[in-house]
C-alpha cells in the first residue's frame, strides 16, 4: 500500500480497516458462485459501511455510506475480475 501523506491516525486506521475488509472479499459464495451474484454481497457491503472510529469523547462515527461503500466493493471485485489470470501471464491458452 502506498505510505500516507497525513499524519492522522484516525484516517491511517479507517483506511487499515477497510483495505482489510476489501482484500478479504471472496471471489465467490460457498456455492461456488461469483461473488457479485450472491446474496452475501449485501453483508460484504454492510460490513464496509460500518467500519467505524470513535472519537475523543467517546462518540461512534461511521466515515463510510451504504452508496460508498456498494462502490468500492464493486470496484474491487472488477479490478481482481480484470487481473491477469496465469494463462493470460504465460501466454498460455488451455482448452
Amino acid at each position: 500500500m502506498k505510505q500516507l501523506k497525513s499524519k492522522s491516525l484516525i484516517l491511517e486506521n479507517i483506511i487499515t480497516d477497510l483495505d482489510k475488509q476489501l482484500a478479504a472479499i471472496p471471489t465467490s459464495d460457498v456455492f461456488g458462485s461469483p461473488i457479485e451474484d450472491s446474496l452475501h454481497l449485501d453483508m460484504l457491503i454492510d460490513g464496509i459501511a460500518n467500519i467505524h472510529f470513535i472519537d475523543g469523547i467517546g462518540r461512534k462515527h461511521y466515515p463510510i455510506s451504504k452508496t460508498i461503500a456498494t462502490i468500492l466493493v464493486e470496484d474491487e471485485i472488477e479490478g481482481r475480475n480484470n487481473e491477469p489470470t496465469k494463462e493470460d501471464i504465460n501466454g498460455t491458452d488451455i482448452k
